[in-house]
C-alpha cells in the first residue's frame, strides 16, 4: 500500500485518478445503456464501452506506478489505446451502419488502421525505429480514418438520415479530427523533441483521453436514447 500523501498541488494525481474514476464510470454507464437502448444501437454501444473499461483499467495500472514511483512512460497509454481507439472506430462504423448499409471492408480497413497509427506511434516511442517516421506513419493511418470519416461510404449512409443521427456523426468525426490531433502533437513533443514524459505531458494526455473517449460514448448513447424515446 502506497504510503504517499495525496495532496491537492499534485495535479498528476489528481489527473489520473479523475481519468480512472471517469473512464470507468461512464463505461458502466454505457453498459447500462444497453438494457435500454433498441438492438441496432448496441454494437457502437458495447464497443464504447469497452473502449472505457480498458482504459480505466490502463489508468489505474498508470496511477499506481506514478504514485510508486513518481514518473511515469507512455508506455501504460498504449495499453489502453492499443484497445480503445480501435474500438472506436469500430463503433464509428456500426454507427453509421445504423443509418445506412457500409461495406464490411470498411470496417477492416478502418479498424487496421487505427492499429497500425497506435502501432507506428509506440515503435517510435520504443525506439524499435526512427521516431519521427514513428509519428508520421501515425499521422498517415490516421489521416486515411478521417477519410474513411469524411468521404466514404460510413458518410454517405448518414447522409440525410434523421436530425439526431447526423448531429451526432458530425460531433464523432469532429472529436475523431480536432481531439485526436493531440495525440501525435504531443507524441512529437514527448518523443521526437525528446522532452520526455513530463508531468504536463501526462495531464495533457489524460485531458485528451478524457475529452475524447467519454464524450464519444456519450455521443452514442444521446442519439441511441433519442432514436429510442
Amino acid at each position: 500500500m502506497n504510503d504517499t500523501l495525496y495532496r491537492s498541488a499534485d495535479i498528476v494525481t489528481t489527473s489520473l485518478t479523475t481519468a480512472t474514476v471517469a473512464t470507468l464510470a461512464a463505461g458502466l454507464l454505457c453498459a447500462l445503456g444497453l438494457s435500454w437502448t433498441s438492438d441496432k444501437w448496441r454494437p457502437p454501444l458495447a464497443l464504447a464501452c469497452v473502449a472505457l473499461l480498458a482504459s480505466g483499467v490502463a489508468y489505474l495500472q498508470a496511477l499506481g506506478i506514478w504514485q510508486a514511483v513518481g514518473e511515469l512512460s507512455a508506455a501504460p497509454r498504449y495499453v489502453g489505446w492499443y484497445t480503445a481507439q480501435p474500438a472506436l472506430v469500430a463503433a464509428a462504423f456500426f454507427y453509421a451502419r445504423v443509418a445506412g448499409p457500409v461495406p464490411v471492408g470498411v470496417f477492416w480497413r478502418s479498424v487496421v488502421a487505427a492499429l497500425l497509427m497506435v502501432f507506428s506511434r509506440w515503435l517510435g516511442d520504443a525506439q524499435i525505429f526512427d521516431p519521427t517516421l514513428g509519428a508520421l506513419l501515425s499521422i498517415a493511418f490516421w489521416l486515411y480514418i478521417l477519410g474513411e470519416l469524411y468521404f466514404g461510404a460510413m458518410s454517405n449512409a448518414v447522409r440525410g438520415r434523421s436530425r439526431p443521427i447526423r448531429s451526432g456523426y458530425f460531433w464523432l468525426r469532429l472529436i475523431m479530427t480536432i481531439g485526436w490531433a493531440i495525440y501525435p502533437i504531443l507524441h512529437f513533443v514527448d518523443v521526437v523533441i525528446g522532452v520526455g514524459h513530463v508531468p504536463s505531458i501526462i495531464v495533457l494526455y489524460t485531458v485528451a483521453d478524457l475529452v475524447n473517449l467519454i464524450t464519444l460514448a456519450l455521443i452514442y448513447l444521446s442519439v441511441a436514447g433519442k432514436e429510442r424515446y
